[in-house]
């Protein structure tokens, strides 16, 4: 089994390869196992049996694949909210994004852990960091639902402000001065993905801005990476 994307990039590969493994299983033994099931047992496995420090969305979002609305209660439930979003929509949002890999990668668990040092020692910075976050989504949704795509930079820089103050180590001078750049060249905003520290970036370029922020990030020794949304998560299949 292979992994297109580099180790520490942020974009949940390592939860997406345990999703594929559980669902090959799956196919292979003919398990009774649904989509909530498959995701579950990927949480479980990452953060319970190996000790790795994260939340659950990228389990569900391997999963389930497309466009959600992910809620997270106490013991362990979860609902996934499909959303219906128009497909030119989803076509503009795809033009204007751009995937910008830094060339570092970051031990994610680490980040990840002092956020929740942060949180157990209620650091009232860090909390309300994180409300905001969780208002971000609530806002994202709206805008991608209603197609009001000019709001989307604003919205992902509004979040972005907010993730810098959960914990140290999310961002750094360099990682600062690549968004920079990219919103004095026509990005609107972006974040880094994942824990941060290093990774992945994504960058909301609206209009054909993605061509001023591209020659604009060259300087910087990065490598932009090619992106498709797709509607679908796991699949298995036998021959």
């Amino acid at each position: 089994m292979t992994v297109n994307a580099p180790p520490g990039s942020g974009l949940g590969s390592s939860s997406t390869l345990a999703v594929a493994v559980i669902s090959a299983f799956a196919e292979w033994l003919g398990l009774p196992l649904g989509e909530y099931d498959i995701a579950h047992l990927a949480y479980e496995i990452e953060r319970i049996d190996l000790g790795m420090a994260g939340g659950k969305q990228d389990q569900y979002s391997a999963t389930f694949g497309g466009f959600n609305f992910m809620e997270f209660y106490d013991n362990d439930k979860v609902i996934v909210n499909p959303l219906r979003i128009k497909q030119d929509v989803i076509n503009e949002l795809q033009f204007n994004m751009l995937l910008y890999y830094t060339g570092t990668s970051r031990l994610s668990s680490k980040i990840i852990e002092a956020q929740v040092e942060s949180v157990k020692s209620k650091k009232e910075k860090s909390i309300e960091a994180m409300h905001k976050l969780k208002e971000q989504a609530f806002l994202m949704k709206e805008a991608i639902l209603k197609g009001k795509l000019n709001e989307v930079g604003e919205i992902l820089d509004f979040g972005w402000q907010y993730k810098k103050q959960m914990a140290e180590g999310i961002t750094n001078p360099v990682i600062d001065e690549i968004y920079e750049t990219a919103k004095k060249a026509g990005a609107t905003g972006g974040k880094i993905s994942g824990a941060g520290g290093g990774g992945f970036m994504m960058l909301y370029c609206p209009g054909n801005s993605r061509y001023k922020v591209i020659e604009a990030l060259q300087r910087f020794g990065g490598k932009l990476r090619r992106f498709q949304f797709t509607k679908y998560g796991a699949e298995t299949w036998r021959v």
